[in-house]
């Protein structure tokens, strides 16, 4: 069955009335926003967002949607909203500030009929809309075209959302019920002023959120300095393109540093531009914003890599340094494709890897040893992805 969204942008912040809830910044990017990538993300082909005005910031945020091929709709009205409904969709609804984890949104989205996302009725949920005895609402609902539209006729002036929440729960809808623990870790939340805000967008970095697939240094060392810096990203909205872009610019910046021979130097801004690639992942996958294509994705990781060629022709290793980079190469894109799936994350010779070990042996005065070490790691490693049956490691 077709799927669309409802979401609205009405509400006032409760810390700063003159800002529309839906407009506190979250994830890079204003709420409502984040609740249409959402939703989108989850299969909604039409979006509609009930608003008092248009706003120049509601605008420029359409903008950005259409570009990322979301198709949204400014609503300012009930009579508009039920005449450009499609008639044949079912619809996901969203509480102004709802922020849940994205794969209850699938679950929902998934089910048919009439569902909700619940959570059970407890002080640490006493601020939610209550359902009944045992149960509040978490922020998300689905509609089928009968109740939606049965509804609808009827509403007048009576608050949409609560309205069809109230319809939805005497049609004996399915219950999808979250953990209190995803409440308690801020998984699911309602974002009613910027503080509460942060706070989530905090939970949504932790360990595990994003960058499942990286591994090596990228994960032991890199993906916990990223996770540190993304939040404190967020707030700036800065699009994960304008971070690989910075990526990118700190790895050439690396290049240019070696043409007079500050090797050192050179692997220190290798390591800031692996990092600058990971937060734009985390900021990418936190907002629900397009990761851009598998090139830009890895153009930061070429530059560093075509940066480890040229140190190893200055060492002398210029062999060795080809052979390593091709093999981290080879290894980047099938992490990036996820194909991670017969070793733990230590055994991979990614470019984060190398960068780390070769930044190591320079300070051991081992540089063209690491050369030929890493080199029969990354072949070693390489080996076993290709060799050792999926599943047998973690």
């Amino acid at each position: 069955m077709p799927l669309a969204a409802i979401l609205c942008a009405t509400a006032p912040s409760a810390d700063r009335p003159e800002i529309l809830r839906g407009q506190i910044v979250f994830a890079a990017q204003t709420l409502i926003e984040y609740q249409a990538r959402q939703a989108s993300a989850a299969g909604a082909r039409d979006l509609f967002i009930m608003v008092e005005a248009v706003t120049p910031q509601l605008s420029r945020m359409v903008d950005r949607l259409i570009s990322d091929g979301i198709h949204v709709h400014l609503v300012r009205d009930m009579a508009a909203l039920v005449r450009q409904l499609p008639r044949e969709s079912d619809v996901l609804l969203f509480a102004e500030g709802a922020v849940v984890d994205q794969r209850y949104v699938n679950e929902l989205a998934a089910a048919g009929g009439n569902a909700l996302l619940v959570v059970e009725d407890d002080a640490a949920t006493g601020h939610m809309e209550r359902v009944d005895g045992h149960h509040r609402w978490a922020g998300v609902a689905r509609l089928s075209p009968h109740t939606l539209f049965n509804t609808l006729d009827l509403i007048g002036d009576w608050d949409l959302v609560l309205t069809l929440l109230r319809a939805v729960v005497q049609s004996d809808p399915r219950r999808i019920i979250i953990p209190p623990v995803d409440v308690l870790e801020g998984r699911v939340a309602l974002v009613d002023r910027q503080e509460t805000a942060d706070l989530v967008a905090r939970a949504l970095t932790g360990p595990g959120r994003a960058g499942e697939g990286r591994a090596g240094a990228e994960h032991y060392v890199m993906g916990p300095l990223a996770r540190f810096v993304a939040p404190r990203l967020l707030r700036l909205q800065i699009p994960p393109r304008h971070g690989r872009w910075g990526a990118a610019g700190l790895a050439l910046l690396g290049l240019a540093v070696l043409m007079p021979g500050w090797q050192f130097l050179a692997l220190l801004l290798f390591l800031l531009a692996l990092v600058a690639n990971l937060v734009a992942d985390h900021v990418s996958a936190i907002g629900r914003m397009e990761p851009g294509g598998t090139l830009m994705r890895l153009l930061p990781e070429g530059v560093v890599l075509a940066g480890v060629v040229w140190i190893g022709v200055q060492v002398g290793m210029r062999t060795e340094g080809l052979y390593l980079v091709l093999l981290s190469a080879i290894t980047a894109v099938a992490l990036l494709n996820g194909r991670r799936q017969n070793l733990p994350a230590w055994a991979y010779m990614t470019p984060g890897s190398v960068i780390l070990i070769l930044s190591v042996a320079y300070v051991a005065g081992v540089l063209p040893l690491a050369f030929v070490g890493a080199s029969l790691l990354a072949i070693a490693s390489l080996a076993a992805m290709l060799l050792l049956d999926p599943g047998k490691a973690e």
